[in-house]
């Protein structure tokens, strides 16, 4: 059960974000590629504006997984929706701090330039 919050996580914008990212999921699944795009966008979203809005990461990794155990593909098995989960936790950390591809990317192409 989710915690009760206020402020962002309470907001209609979290809920947009969180609806985002679930219907992201779905055409992911069809195709057998969790491996970014429109699903790792819509988390990153969802993180980021997330750590704008002053929450800390530790209950914005709460409600993802609660989203993931009680709203994302309930048709899945368990071990396929775990896996799923830890891959959508790993993309909101890195896009919290800053450190997904992007972000590395970039500090790669800073220390080349040295």
């Amino acid at each position: 059960m989710p915690l009760a919050e206020s402020g962002y996580l309470a907001s209609a914008e979290f809920r947009a974000n969180c609806t985002e990212v679930v219907s992201a999921l779905y055409p992911a699944r069809e195709n057998r590629s969790f491996d970014g795009g429109d699903a790792r966008d819509a988390v990153a979203r969802c993180a980021t504006a997330a750590r704008a809005a002053g929450v800390l990461p530790e209950k914005l990794i709460i409600e993802l997984k609660t989203l993931m155990r009680e709203v994302a593909l309930p048709e899945m098995r368990s071990w396929y929706r775990a896996v799923l989960t830890d891959r959508v936790i790993v993309w909101a950390i890195e896009a919290f701090y800053g450190i997904d591809d992007a972000a590395r990317d970039r500090a790669s192409a800073m220390d080349e330039s040295r």
